[in-house]
């Protein structure tokens, strides 16, 4: 990477400078002067104020003007990042001036001691073995005060405005530098430093969040109106192999100003205008003959192609475009002569596709006229015939050990019959049963040039066969023979359509065979099912005279008389005789138990039917006593939960009570609190009264005086009235002046009484008003040696309060506990309710079952007394 465009980080002085750094070795005098002298000519040559070696410890190596070695310098952890990710990096910063004066750098003619937009340049410096970065190389270009800047994009577009404006960290624009130039003026007679106007900040703002944006606004600069673009300065620009990559900041830190004069912009706009009409017109002439070369060229032949499309659409298969050219219209008109012959051939093969799906149709239909495999297969063999013109169509049907026999055949007259001829093909088996069971349909269009054994053509021969067509036939996914077309006259190449029927009927031939396989398993079926029925109804009639004979032999049986014996011969029927006569004599054993047994549960349930009749009676009794305290409880449960409840209410009745007692003692506190400032403020009120009356006192002093002063005057003035009199006519002025000086003193002198009276008013006031202050100071005085009293019975209270508060807990506590208590008595209570209920449906339930007992005790003996057992 270069350093300053001239490649400095390869400098073999550099290289050797940092490496000795970072071992620790001392520079030698001469490796640091060189070294010195390579940056500071670098320096002048770019004109430049930084130039510093860095080491990886972020200390100066050597730099070009103030010898700062060892110092720290890492401008914004710029050089710490190219030591981490080694690539250059350019950088815009604001650098303050006690930095700039540590390095005490050439600066630009006219800069201040003032803060600087620097543009920094790190580069790394690597060693060439290891291409380890060893150090790294910063230059630093102050923007301040340097026209050149932006003197290079006024000479580019001849004239206008350009500046370079730094943002502080306050958000303040400052000129970091600026030229305004016109076109007129030559490059050195620009206008430094001029800067926008302040409706210009808005501009720099918006420029500011939008970085990377231009921002353009309408500025007038001195006299002349400027067309801005604006755009924020990246505050970063990072090399990578991929090119530059700018890095905006949240706040940019320098903007770029540029300014177009509108008249410049007008008059590129009329330019352009008329530019732009000329080339309309050129457009629409060269328009206008491409439209007519076109016409003939492509329009016509199109209109002539849809013509000819038309009539292809119409139904006329022969309709073709006339092809005059090679162009692309030419060309168009091949492809759709190409497009017209497939659209035929497509056509026609749809029509033979429908040809074929109707024959097959037909043949289906034919086939599927009987379920009588013969029939089917005969059928099959003619129709096919029929269709496809060959002189031989058969079925070859395989047995059990896959040798085959003609079972149907439809044969020209002039040829042999095959019909019932059977065919031993010891290579069948083995090499194609498995590709005939996947659909295998083989054409052979001349059996001599087939490549067919010797021995296979021999077979052939015999029925004068020069060229076939085989398919397979399943039945149940198993081969059951194949469907064959011999042409014995010649060869024959076979049609696709030909073939695809082949493919085709064999499949309703085997549903047809199928169906008529069931139908014959059925007709199996049903006469094994008409000669099992025969002989089971021979069966029956013969069994049915058995068990005639053996009801006569238990009929006494039905009657209760358990002292039949049944006759026992051999077969089913001496079975079942010798297995009743066994439970015959069971049953009678089980009948006199019972009669026994019955007789003493009757004696039994007699003897203990009253007592548990009582028994039940007194459970129903005791169930209901429970169930009527029940309820009581239950009552004095409501009640005692309504009592908590009400001594819950009171408790907090109690409580809020408390609460307003402790608010109105805080209350009257504040209450004296404010008596005794308002008694402060009437004592303080009342000292300024009486200032006020002894101020009005004094006001009628001053009033006496005055009023003394305008008798004077009018005396002073009477008498310089009459003095001017007898001097004559020259004093008449003097005389006119006079007596408006006593007017005047006659109206300040009424004036003065005017105020005396109102001063006399105040007085008078005064006293009432201070009258009442001490009235109203008095009755303080009294008001809160009450509010004290108030405060002392509300403490009292606020006492009793507690006291009560406390007592309504203690009732509300004991009332819960109670409520509790009564639930738990209530709910013991239920629980002997049920148990008595239960008892109570118990001893009736067995009062009920006991009676039921009897009953069926009594029926049970009644019952058995009907059996004979002796």
């Amino acid at each position: 990477m270069g350093f300053g465009f001239r490649g400095q980080s390869d400098n073999l002085a550099i290289i050797q400078a940092a490496l000795a750094y970072n071992t620790g070795q001392t520079l030698s005098p001469d490796l640091k002067s060189k070294v010195k002298q390579i940056l500071a000519n670098e320096i002048k040559a770019r004109k430049i104020e930084y130039a510093t070696l860095v080491g990886k410890n972020l200390r100066i190596i050597v730099n070009a003007n103030a010898d700062r070695q060892g110092e720290i310098f890492n401008p914004d952890n710029l050089v710490s990042e190219v030591f981490e990710n080694p690539r250059q990096i350019k950088a815009n910063r604001i650098v303050s001036w006690s930095e700039l004066s540590k390095e005490s750098p050439p600066l630009p003619s006219g800069f201040n001691q003032e803060d600087a937009l620097i543009r920094y340049t790190v580069t790394p410096v690597k060693d060439p073995n290891t291409k380890v970065v060893i150090g790294a190389l910063v230059s630093g270009d102050i923007v301040n005060g340097k026209d050149a800047i932006v003197r290079g994009t006024l000479e580019a577009t001849e004239g206008g405005y350009s500046a370079v404006y730094l943002r502080k960290q306050t958000g303040e624009f400052t000129i970091a530098t600026a030229l305004e130039q016109d076109k007129s003026q030559n490059n050195n007679q620009g206008i430094p430093n001029v800067a926008l106007p302040a409706e210009g900040k808005s501009l720099l703002e918006a420029a500011t969040l939008a970085p990377g944006k231009p921002v353009t606004g309408r500025l007038k600069v001195g006299n002349q109106t400027y067309t801005m673009a604006a755009k924020a300065v990246p505050n970063k620009i990072i090399e990578t192999d991929n090119g530059a990559v700018p890095v905006y900041g949240e706040q940019p830190i320098a903007i770029l100003v540029r300014g177009t004069p509108e008249t410049a912009l007008n008059q590129l706009v009329q330019q352009s205008l008329w530019i732009e009409i000329v080339v309309v017109i050129v457009a629409l002439a060269i328009s206008l003959i491409w439209t007519l070369i076109i016409r003939k060229t492509i329009i016509t032949p199109i209109e002539k192609l849809e013509q000819t499309a038309q009539k292809l659409a119409t139904g006329d298969r022969s309709a073709r475009a006339e092809i005059f050219a090679h162009d692309e219209i030419g060309k168009l008109a091949v492809s759709f002569n190409t497009m017209a012959d497939k659209f035929t051939e497509q056509i026609l093969d749809k029509e033979d596709e429908a040809k074929l799906a109707e024959t097959i149709n037909n043949i289906t239909s034919r086939v599927r006229g009987s379920l009588n495999t013969a029939e089917i297969l005969n059928a099959a063999v003619t129709s096919l015939r029929e269709v496809i013109k060959a002189d031989r169509v058969i079925v070859y049907r395989f047995d059990e050990n896959w040798v085959g026999k003609i079972v149907a055949e439809c044969v020209d007259e002039e040829w042999p019959s095959a019909l019932d001829a059977e065919i031993a093909d010891p290579c069948f088996a083995r090499d194609y049963v498995d590709k005939y069971k996947k659909g295998r349909v083989q054409a052979l269009a001349n059996i001599y040039e087939a490549g067919l054994t010797r021995c296979h053509i021999a077979q052939l021969e015999a029925f004068a066969v020069k060229a076939n067509l085989v398919a397979p036939i399943l039945l149940n996914n198993n081969l059951y023979g194949l469907l064959i077309a011999h042409q014995c006259s010649n060869p024959r190449q076979w049609q696709a359509s030909e073939i695809d029927l082949f493919k085709q009927i064999p499949i309703p031939i085997g549903y047809a065979l199928e169906q008529a396989f069931m139908l014959s398993q059925v007709e199996k079926a049903r006469s094994q099912a008409e000669m099992m029925a025969m002989e089971h109804n021979q069966q029956k009639e013969a069994l049915q005279q058995q068990i005639i004979r053996l009801l006569r032999d238990v009929e006494g049986a039905s009657k209760g008389d358990l002292t039949v014996h049944a006759k026992v011969k051999e077969g089913e029927i001496g079975t079942v005789a010798n297995f009743f006569n066994s439970i015959v004599e069971n049953l009678r054993e089980i009948v006199t138990k019972v009669k026994i047994s019955a007789t003493a549960v009757n004696a039994a349930l007699s003897e203990n039917e009253r007592e548990i009749s009582q028994l039940s009676d007194e459970a129903i009794k005791q169930a209901i006593e429970i169930n009527l305290i029940l309820k009581s409880i239950e009552r004095m449960t409501l009640s005692i939960a309504d009592v908590a409840q009400n001594a819950q209410k009171a408790a907090e009745i109690a409580h809020t009570a408390s609460c307003t007692a402790i608010e109105g003692e805080t209350a009257m506190d504040i209450t004296v609190e404010k008596i005794f400032n308002l008694r402060s403020t009437i004592d303080d009120t009342a000292k300024k009264v009486r200032r006020l009356g002894e101020s009005s006192q004094q006001i009628s002093r001053i009033i006496s005086l005055i009023n003394e002063i305008a008798v004077q005057t009018n005396l002073l003035a009477v008498n310089a009235g009459l003095e001017a009199a007898k001097v004559g006519e020259s004093s008449r002025g003097f005389v006119v002046v006079a007596n408006e000086v006593g007017e005047l003193a006659a109206r300040c002198s009424d004036a003065t009484q005017e105020i005396k009276l109102i001063v006399e008013n105040i007085q008078r006031e005064t006293n009432e008003v201070v009258k009442a202050m001490e009235q109203g100071t008095t009755q303080v005085v009294e008001g809160s040696r009450i509010v004290e009293n108030a405060k002392t019975s509300l403490n009292q209270i606020l006492s009793v309060t507690y006291q009560i508060d406390e007592l309504v807990q203690s009732i509300s506590q004991a009332t819960v506990s109670q409520v509790e208590t009564s639930q738990a008595v209530t709910k013991l209570v239920t629980e002997i309710s049920y148990v008595s209920d239960t008892t109570s449906n118990s001893s009736r339930k067995i009062s009920q079952s006991l009676q039921e007992t009897v009953a069926i005790s009594q029926e049970l003996q009644a019952a058995v007394a009907k059996f004979k057992v002796s």
